[in-house]
């Protein structure tokens, strides 16, 4: 495959957040008395674009903008417009690319709204997380349901017809029915996209060290299992169609930054902590890195225009093979595995098919070969079982 026919999205990171929240494990900076840099940061951006761009040239230009965080919501909007037109300047975006942003509903006021809409920005998504006060104080956000319902007003009448509505599922005490309450609060705001997340404890993290002293912070398997199910039907229900294990959105608004995530696509990384990949020239395999997750230090380094790192491995063809089929599972549709690599995989696909969990349809066109492979709606929840059995008989190929 020829480099122009291959898309990549560019993701920057801003680490920058007034608060962090207790069950938050990314790479997150609450600015101190000085405020954010937020100037300096914007220059380090576009210095750390020009140093790696040419690992991305000759393509048509990239199919997705995301600015993640942290809270990016917060950056001087003239600092996201900048950033956009270095994109566009600099590796190109082609024609309709989408340029998402994450805001926190509570601190995006309709003036920042209409400010980042007028910088490029022409998708949200909006860390509602739940519409239930209660949860909302339990979880140490500081949005509110009020909040959240003005916000997605705001963002409309600022021009958004593309919004994206996160929710977290699985704290403890949330019984079924508020779980369904939190899904049809979103649903009457009528987003383009919703994104459900279990909340997952890290180490390291408040919630974390509460765990560890014996606090039960989750609810057991089988209720979250319960409101997976539940939720997947009343989105489908209501025209937010499920097309990834987490994800669902009306057809035609799938995220397509996260999409190349999932299918192994190609991302420039850019900002502290920021992640990328590069596929190599035979397109089955290539280079994945983590920038210095140290604000100060990346700073420093991409103004000096040497991008620093804070690992970067290489991802064979056999390691790709394996990703691919792993993170393609997360799709509703599934992925396609060419005969060469279906035999690797044999032994966990008959165990998981017997189960019930996983499904195999042949290529319909026999020059073509290989098997579309997707999870049932009863394997979906067990995707992490699913995915060590993979891992764990894998057989070398060749």
């Amino acid at each position: 495959m020829s480099a122009p026919e291959r898309p990549f999205g560019v993701y920057v990171h801003y680490p920058y957040c007034a608060k962090r929240c207790p069950y938050c494990d990314f790479n997150v900076v609450q600015p101190g008395p000085e405020g954010r840099p937020d100037e300096p940061y914007r220059d380090a951006v576009l210095a750390e674009l020009r140093a790696r761009a040419p690992g991305f040239s000759g393509r048509e230009g990239a199919v997705s903008l995301y600015f993640g965080g942290g809270t990016p919501a917060l950056w001087a909007p003239e600092c996201v417009a900048a950033v956009v037109e270095g994109v566009r300047a600099v590796v190109g975006l082609r024609a309709g690319a989408e340029i998402t942003l994450e805001a926190n509903p509570h601190e995006a006021d309709a003036a920042r709204l209409r400010a980042l809409r007028a910088a490029g920005v022409n998708r949200l998504s909006l860390g509602t997380q739940s519409f239930d006060d209660a949860l909302l104080e339990r979880l140490g956000r500081q949005n509110r349901r009020v909040d959240n319902e003005r916000c997605v007003r705001d963002a409309r009448e600022a021009g958004f017809d593309n919004l994206s509505l996160d929710l977290i599922q699985g704290a403890a005490g949330q019984s079924l029915e508020a779980a369904m309450a939190d899904v049809d609060a979103a649903l009457a705001l009528a987003p383009e996209h919703v994104s459900t997340y279990e909340l997952t404890i890290h180490a390291g993290t408040p919630f974390g060290a509460r765990a560890r002293r014996g606090e039960v912070l989750t609810t057991d398997d089988d209720a979250l299992a319960d409101a997976w199910h539940a939720t997947r039907g009343r989105l489908r229900d209501a025209g937010v169609v499920p097309y990834e294990i987490s994800n669902a959105a009306r057809p035609g608004r799938e995220a397509v930054h996260n999409g190349l995530y999932w299918t192994m696509g190609e991302y420039l990384a850019l900002g502290a902590g920021a992640h990328g990949f590069l596929r190599g020239p035979t397109s089955t395999g290539g280079e994945r890195w983590e920038n210095e997750r140290h604000a100060g230090r990346w700073m420093r380094a991409a103004l000096a225009g040497k991008p620093a790192e804070r690992f970067r491995e290489t991802i064979d063809a056999e390691t790709f093979a394996v990703e691919r089929l792993l993170t393609g599972l997360r799709l509703e549709a599934g992925t396609w595995v060419p005969d060469d690599e279906v035999a690797r995989f044999r032994a966990a696909f008959v165990v998981a098919e017997a189960r019930g969990l996983l499904e195999r349809t042949p290529s319909p066109r026999r020059e073509q070969g290989g098997e579309r492979v997707r999870l049932t709606d009863r394997g979906r929840p067990l995707l992490d079982n699913i995915v060590a059995d993979i891992w764990a008989s894998a057989a070398p190929s060749g």
